[in-house]
């Protein structure tokens, strides 16, 4: 079959070096802690506030520092349950934008580019930006779009596809699934916050459904509107107040969205995800918490210690330290409506997912009992120091300041004071707040991976002296029995891979094939624009093997192999295989590579589910994995790892159809996924062309 592999595909593997200057730094004695200095005040400006009849809020901050404007509407909505319809809401976001009543989508479009402004419209609120001469103009196309939407059922119809289409990724994404359990598991199915958006779900909303759903939830009277820049505040509020004031109020929807889940005691939840090569690991508990809670700005201080930021002590513990993973974090929301979560998680090695977990518990019960240093204390202060003046640049950060006041019930001079309530947080508080929201008792330790490697040591490990219980869900989040991954002791690797060898034709038969010569394309949108690549591919029982990509009658890539060398070709450059790239090479090169498998250095490891299918998974080599449907005999997937350049690259090939040609069974359709590529749902190949001992010459491997 046809492999797009790391070895064709270089040029998609970028890599950043950085160099740094320790001159400065040298010149600085850090043996001393400055004295710190006044608390600063951050100016934010003081807004102009106005209340239509309606029930709109608008704030204006002007700023004539520069000739530009911006717009953000927000919409103060609390969770509430789609009805089996999850994704409705982005469904209709994506066709906001999309003309109105009064102007057609393509016009919509082009006086927005035009302008040079962006505007972006969705169920929930919008923004907008131009330069001060346009601005009124760009209130005028938001209004429109907003109060003027014309729903598109072709446009509904394709962007129902697109959702689809990132639903099936999302499904073979372990971080996604871990996710998506995790919040089942926290906050119980029938929480608002527990649904996601499937194929189901999506499939249960039709056209007919949007413009009710939209006016239903998009009303005045829980709205707020924040302008800032290079406007008049008076001129602007007539301005909105005659766009706006039609805007028809209506009834803010409540729903009661109480958790009534609990935890008597953390315990393990397991998803197996047979494609797993790495654990997704996660820690939850509940919590409640708002922003004006006088708790929020010690918690956020305690968070970035722990693992708020790259340089935090989970990152430092698991990552520097132990080498276990690639990054590790800490978050927790913040809900006026409802309970939310305090989260911790990493991406683990397969072989250490036991040692992460007693790693990231252990880090998170560190920071409830040893204070804090004083100068880990003040590094935290200073970052957050240099983030918030930053981050206070954009006039989106402060129209999301000026609209959490109002919403949070925030203080008018909170965000003025931020960091000053930063430099106030002591090491006393750090503890307080972390043993009251950081639950290491009572909380849920979500772990995404390939059962067959982890369930044993999974099963038997402890905590704190204290064996964690262990329970089992499916990709769905249901309650489940635990994995069988048992086999039949008469099941053999030489048993699976010749019982093969027999379905797809017989030894006898294979061993009499020349060549195999294979035309396929797959059909791939890509940002909006669609195009077909072509495959061709044929090799020989001499080693010898050619494929190429191309697009448009362009050559995309070519790779050759010719017995003993061989070469990439990508932009007319030809780049020489390497020697660990010819050993694969080889391998590849062969027509049915079963034939020769050495079964004494292939390894059985067990079975498990892919698809609602149960398999074989047989370690071919320690970067080569196939699996063997125990129904049909057929090989269904293959997962192959490479490093190149020091970058791991995994290239997932599943065979979704086999072919009869000439008594010999061949892949007819397979799907690959390889970050190389980051389409979603990866690229499907459908072979038109496949022939058996087709005549070849040396020089067709040149």
């Amino acid at each position: 079959m046809i492999k797009i592999t790391t070895k064709k595909l270089k040029k998609f593997i970028l890599l950043t070096a950085l160099i740094a200057s320790n001159f400065i730094y040298s010149q600085v004695d850090r043996s001393q802690i400055p004295p710190s200095g006044p608390d600063p005040e951050i100016k934010l400006g003081e807004p102009f506030e106005y209340e239509l009849s309606n029930g709109l809020k608008l704030i204006i901050v002007e700023n004539n520092k520069l000739p530009r404007a911006s717009v953000n509407l927000f919409i103060d909505s609390q969770s509430y349950s789609s009805q089996g319809k999850t994704g409705i809401g982005s469904l209709t976001s994506s066709l906001l934008g999309k003309g109105t009543k009064n102007i057609s989508k393509d016009d919509f479009i082009e006086e927005i580019d035009f302008m040079g402004s962006s505007l972006v419209l969705y169920t929930t609120g919008a923004y907008g930006s131009s330069l001060s001469k346009y601005f009124p103009r760009l209130l005028e196309l938001l209004a429109d779009g907003l109060l003027n939407p014309v729903f598109d059922e072709e446009e509904f119809s394709k962007e129902k596809d697109r959702l689809l289409e990132s639903i099936k990724e999302n499904e073979k994404s372990v971080t996604s699934i871990a996710s998506r359990v995790g919040d089942i598991i926290i906050y119980g199915k029938n929480h608002p916050n527990a649904e996601y958006t499937s194929e189901s779900s999506i499939n249960n909303i039709s056209f007919d459904d949007l413009e009710p759903y939209f006016k239903k939830r998009f009303i005045p009277n829980n709205a707020y509107m924040v302008i800032i820049g290079d406007v008049k505040a008076e001129e602007t509020k007539e301005r909105i107040t005659s766009l706006f004031g039609k805007w028809e109020k209506g009834e803010i929807m409540t729903e009661d969205i109480t958790v009534d889940n609990s935890f008597d005691e953390t315990e393990i939840h397991f998803i197996d995800m047979p494609n797993a090569i790495q654990s997704e690991i996660r820690f939850q508990n509940l919590i409640n918490m708002r922003k004006n809670s006088p708790d929020y700005i010690s918690l956020l201080v305690a968070n970035r210690i722990l693992g708020g930021e790259p340089e935090s002590r989970l990152e430092s513990k698991i990552r520097e330290d132990k080498g276990y993973a690639y990054y590790a974090r800490s978050n927790f929301g913040s809900d006026k409506y409802s309970s939310t979560t305090f989260n911790a998680f990493t991406s683990s090695r397969a072989e250490v997912t036991d040692s992460s977990v007693i790693e990231l518990l252990s880090e998170i019960d560190r920071i409830k009992k040893v204070k804090v240093g004083d100068q880990e204390l003040s590094d935290i202060k200073a970052a957050y120091f240099g983030d918030f003046v930053r981050d206070s640049e954009s006039p989106s950060t402060i129209a999301q300041y000026s609209v959490d006041i109002k919403i949070e019930e925030l203080d008018n001079d909170y965000y003025k004071n931020f960091i000053r309530n930063v430099n106030q947080v002591t090491s006393e508080d750090i503890i307080k707040v972390s043993n009251e929201y950081f639950n290491t008792n009572q909380g849920a330790i979500i772990i995404a991976g390939k059962g067959l490697e982890l369930i044993d040591k999974l099963e038997n490990l402890s905590y704190n002296e204290k064996k964690l219980n262990i329970n089992y869900y499916d990709t769905a989040g249901n309650l489940i029995d635990k994995p069988d991954y048992s086999f039949d002791e008469s099941v053999s690797v030489e048993s699976v891979i010749n019982n093969y060898i027999d379905k797809i034709g017989g030894r006898d038969r294979l061993e009499t094939v020349e060549s195999i010569e294979i035309t396929g394309n797959a059909n791939l949108n890509m940002q909006g624009q669609s195009f077909v690549l072509e495959f061709y591919s044929i090799k020989n029982n001499q080693n010898q093997s050619l494929s190429t990509v191309t697009a448009g009658g362009m050559l995309v890539q070519k790779s050759v192999f010719n017995k003993y060398q061989g070469y990439n070709e990508v932009n007319g450059q030809r780049i020489p295989l390497t020697d660990s790239e010819l050993e694969n090479a080889i391998i590849d090169s062969a027509l049915f590579s079963e034939l020769n498998y050495d079964f004494s250095t292939i390894e059985l490891i067990g079975t498990s589910v892919l698809n609602d299918e149960k398999v074989y998974e047989i370690k071919v080599t320690d970067n080569k994995t196939e699996y063997y449907s125990i129904e049909s005999g057929l090989k269904v997937k293959e997962i192959e790892k490479t490093e190149v350049e020091g970058n791991l690259i995994i290239v997932e090939t599943t065979v979704n159809e086999y072919e009869e040609i000439d008594g010999v069974l061949i892949p007819s359709e397979i799907n690959q996924v390889t970050p190389a590529l980051p389409i979603p749902g990866g690229i499907t190949i459908k072979f038109s062309k496949i022939k058996l001992d087709v005549k070849t010459s040396d020089s067709d491997f040149n």
